[in-house]
């Protein structure tokens, strides 16, 4: 009767995302590539074709600190494994592109945050029908949730093993010291998870801490079943019954996972998770999850008239929600938690693609973001001082400690690609704009703008000859320019902090330091005034006219003639034509800055570009260039989300709040454009773009 019960709620969810085919996502071959991934914002669960094999997961914030290597962040112990075995054989044994497996269907619920596997286990002269639910508790940041229902066609002994298991530790390279990268790196041999090391272990639970650090983390599981059955036996993390034909069984895994960043004694806390759990029961448990994801969706970016295109919109918002959480004071990864992708550090990234695009969406889990930057700031200043500047110098890559973790390889990245700090300041002013929140911004955001202010009033050297201010031997946005001078981003976004921590102490009434105004208005910022464009620094030649300028206009909105806005996007469009995309980050901007212009034929234009060639199937996995498949890049869906939340709206952030910044403009093929209960200062609205106007509709 309760697995009967427990299918029948599973339907009854599945029937309510149904009614949206947009929130679904699916595939009948068990042979895909590109795996999807389920998560909380705390620890995730990346998809397995069969849905009982050892799967990857990831925490946040969890890093190893091995000699010689990068931190990383690690590889949890696989916690969602079920193996089943009978006289013919094992379940997580078989090939997933063989016959073996009939009827195949895997689901992406991103509505309910489920990932559902169903199929025909046919093998030797047996055959199970075998169906996998699995989530990440929404509701519970320590639990989550593997049910498998077994429907065997013939009686006979059946084992299943449940148990956990920890990696092996992995063949390391020393990046914390190689001079050079090797050509011939693959992505696995440098993308590899960060280890963690069981200290104590028995049949249910790990509890290990990770390789040279500190943080402890634990798993404990329980298996429930939810029928009678034969001569059951158990043996630790292992039971054995008799099957009887026809009869399903049900078996549900309850996982918690807790580590020591977020409290003492993480396996009390994950065993305690488990025991709730239990109390609870699945259905009960399935169904706040699913409650926690349909709040989070009250809120949503909804276009009519291209269901294509809404379904990537809420597959990059499931992505980036998956691994964000409120009040956790975690920054969020290239990759998200689906993966050890550039090993897991916090670049730019978060602050400048992936923060705006959620901020208007879900302020309560952005101030992670910038409260994650507000809380390394000592190690910031610490970095400044190492560097020989004053203020807070923030690392090219971070570790969860703030620490700058950038492989010797790049290292000159960690020294001289230094807009990351001014990058780092504009979110925060972002956040006290969206908010209006003074108090916050007087005890987190303002001792941030105020130390990456004073970074570039040390960074910049006056030439009393031009009478301006330069920056110098700088790593460009464009990693390939090194040792350059005045790069035009680095400049404008210094310029820009220093602007803002102008403007912060203004509003909190404080005096601030006149060299920031100085140096602002005397910063230097290469332009050709002839030809009206922007090149990348100074003195590069035309054929160097890059793809980076356009952010000058958007996201940092330097003043400039609509001429030179115009010929700086038309020279990267240009470069984008002859060069392809390359990652999914600044051309998924492009856009805004066409809509800013009124040009309709480039925004339809672009639209497509700037993301068709980075998805992935089956579960629209955005790959980071067209050419690799480095997945899941939610660093991109940041950047496309801001297309249309900033871009076709027509829309800006500044000090009273919200603002009409420009005419709307929607692409072509969209009808109408909603942002769904966006929060603009504590008041929900939805935004309704119909072509060329906007309407705020209080909630």
């Amino acid at each position: 009767m309760i697995s009967v019960a427990g299918s029948l709620l599973f339907l009854l969810s599945v029937s309510l995302s149904a009614q949206d085919s947009t929130f679904v996502l699916s595939t009948t071959d068990p042979a895909y590539r590109a795996p999807a991934f389920i998560g909380n914002g705390a620890f995730s669960l990346v998809s397995s074709p069969l849905g009982t094999a050892p799967a990857l997961s990831f925490a946040a914030g969890v890093y190893d600190h091995a000699p010689d290597d990068v931190p990383r962040i690690v590889a949890l112990p696989a916690w969602n494994a079920i193996d089943v075995s009978d006289d013919a054989g094992s379940l997580n044994g078989t090939t997933p592109g063989s016959n073996v497996l009939r009827s195949y269907r895997q689901t992406l619920d991103l509505y309910n945050g489920l990932l559902h596997t169903t199929y025909d286990w046919v093998h030797g002269a047996r055959h199970t029908a075998v169906e996998v639910t699995a989530f990440v508790s929404r509701a519970d940041a320590e639990l989550a949730v593997v049910r498998l229902q077994l429907v065997p066609r013939e009686a006979g002994r059946v084992t299943v093993r449940f148990g956990l298991q920890a990696w092996p530790p992995p063949r390391r390279l020393p990046l914390a010291r190689l001079e050079k990268s090797d050509p011939a790196w693959t992505l696995a041999a440098v993308w590899y998870p960060g280890y963690l090391v069981p200290t104590t272990t028995d049949s249910v639970s790990i509890l290990a801490r990770a390789e040279g650090g500190t943080t402890d983390v634990a798993v404990a599981e329980q298996l429930t079943w939810s029928a009678r059955l034969s001569k059951l036996e158990q043996r630790g993390a292992e039971i054995a019954f008799d099957a009887r034909a026809g009869e399903p069984v049900v078996l549900t895994k309850l996982v918690g996972v807790a580590s020591s960043r977020d409290g003492p004694d993480p396996l009390a806390r994950a065993r305690a998770a488990v025991r709730r759990a239990a109390e609870r029961g699945f259905r009960v448990l399935q169904a706040e999850h699913a409650a926690a994801w349909h709040r989070l969706w009250e809120t949503d970016v909804v276009v009519e008239g291209d269901p294509a295109l809404q379904r990537v919109i809420h597959t990059m918002l499931f992505y980036l929600l998956a691994s964000a959480r409120e009040n956790s004071g975690s920054s969020i990864p290239p990759m998200g938690l689906s993966s050890a992708g550039y090993y897991g550090h916090v670049f730019w990234d978060a602050d400048t693609w992936m923060f705006p695009a959620l901020l208007l969406l879900h302020p309560d889990i952005t101030r992670s973001t910038v409260t994650f930057r507000a809380r390394a700031l000592p190690v910031a200043q610490r970095n400044a001082r190492a560097n020989g500047f004053r203020g807070a110098m923030y690392p090219w890559e971070s570790d969860e400690l703030g620490e700058e973790t950038t492989p010797r390889f790049a290292w000159q990245n960690a020294t001289s690609e230094n807009h990351v700090t001014g990058d780092v300041a504009l979110a925060q002013w972002q956040y006290y704009l969206a908010s209006g929140d003074s108090a916050w911004l007087a005890r987190e955001g303002y001792p941030v703008i105020r130390a990456t202010a004073d970074f570039w009033v040390s960074r910049a050297t006056y030439d009393s000859a031009a009478g301006r201010y330069d920056i110098r031997n700088i790593v460009s946005v464009d990693e390939g320019l090194i040792g350059i001078g005045n790069d035009a981003y680095t400049n404008a976004v210094a310029r820009r902090n220093l602007e803002i921590a102008v403007a912060a102490s203004r509003r909190l009434n404080r005096a601030s330091d006149p060299r920031w105004a100085r140096t602002a208005a005397l910063l230097y910022i290469p332009y050709d005034s002839l030809e009206q464009y922007h090149p990348t620094y100074e003195g590069a030649p035309p054929a160097k006219r890059g793809s980076v300028v356009p952010l000058l206009a958007y996201p940092l909105g330097l003043p400039m003639t609509d001429r030179a806005k115009r010929n700086d996007l038309d020279a990267a469009v240009r470069r984008l034509v002859t060069e392809g995309t390359g990652a999914m980050m600044t051309t998924t901007l492009y856009p805004v800055i066409a809509a800013e212009l009124g040009d309709q034929a480039l925004v339809d234009t672009l639209l497509p570009i700037s993301y068709r060639g980075h998805l992935r199937p089956p579960f629209d996995a955005l790959a980071e260039t067209p050419e690799n498949d480095a997945v899941n890049f939610v660093t991109g869906a940041g950047g496309f989300l801001q297309q249309i939340v900033y871009g076709y709206s027509g829309l800006r952030l500044d000090e009273t709040g919200f603002r009409r910044a420009f005419r709307p403009m929607l692409p072509s093929r969209i009808r109408r454009l909603v942002l769904r209960n966006v929060s603009v200062r504590g008041q929900r609205y939805d935004i309704v773009v119909d072509h060329d106007s906007a309407r705020f509709v209080p909630r």
